[in-house]
């Protein structure tokens, strides 16, 4: 059996994780339709880019195991094409929010929000490791922190740029961040109960001796909590600089545990 590299893997998901969780959050702000237009248009163009990214890994992606584990091979080569697919909607979709079709950009975004949640489906099954259910559930999970975590800290950019926006939309996306890393801190140990075929060859280390699942602990979840529940605070109360200083620290803290949960998975098939 063809064995690949964790790397290439641990890039497709965290940028499939980037973009589908931009795309995710970015609908819903849009839906909500209290941010400005301006904001919508300036931070929905990063979709496509990260999409297009993850197709440009995807396509170099081989082998039929990654660090021991089975890849579904067909399941990789239909995420390649809803990749593809995702990509060209996400350009018709900047340029429809672009030329201010209201009607026909929401609608666009909820067919890509339908086909993130696919793309998800389709990564969690390609992966065969753990429970694809709990597979999906960490990758969505991690999706939307990611998501909240970067649309906030556009969005509080935003507010030095129209200062009369309301204070509501970067509460709602502080709060739900605060929610999300709570439901992750969940996920994280439904991961270490469930029983997992061990990798070929097994651990160099127990899984609680390496220091990637302490960051992943301390950077993922409690950083986080910290830093949402100040920004959450600190917006409430219309500190939107504050706020925008301790979402850089979020947004820091959520990808780089990220990083490490996607790196612990592929080792270790657990999707912590």
């Amino acid at each position: 059996m063809s064995e690949s590299g964790a790397l290439p893997y641990t890039t497709l998901l965290i940028l499939l994780e980037l973009a589908l969780g931009g795309m995710l959050v970015m609908q819903y702000v849009d839906l909500r339709g209290q941010a400005t237009r301006g904001f919508i248009k300036a931070t929905v163009i990063f979709v496509p880019i990260l999409l297009a990214l993850a197709l440009w890994v995807a396509l170099g992606l081989d082998g039929e195991a990654v660090e021991g584990f089975a890849v579904d091979a067909g399941a990789r080569t239909a995420l390649v094409w809803l990749l593809g697919a995702m990509t060209g909607l996400s350009v018709v979709h900047n340029a429809l929010i672009l030329l201010d079709r209201e009607r026909e950009g929401l609608l666009a975004g909820l067919v890509l929000t339908a086909a993130s949640l696919a793309a998800l489906a389709l990564a969690a099954v390609m992966l065969e490791g753990a429970p694809v259910w709990l597979v999906a559930l960490s990758l969505a999970a991690g999706s939307l922190a990611v998501g909240l975590a970067a649309v906030g800290l556009a969005l509080g950019h935003w507010y030095l740029v129209t200062p009369r926006l309301p204070a509501q939309p970067l509460v709602e996306l502080t709060a739900a961040l605060l929610i999300v890393i709570v439901a992750q801190v969940a996920l994280f140990g439904g991961a270490m109960a469930v029983s997992v075929a061990a990798p070929e060859g097994g651990r160099s280390v127990p899984l609680t001796e390496d220091p990637t699942f302490w960051l992943r602990i301390v950077v993922g979840f409690a950083l986080p909590l910290l830093f949402g529940w100040m920004a959450w605070q600190s917006a409430r109360i219309r500190s939107m600089m504050a706020a925008t200083g301790l979402l850089y620290l979020a947004t820091a803290a959520v990808l780089a545990a990220e990083i490490a949960a996607r790196a612990l998975m592929l080792d270790s098939a657990r999707p912590l």
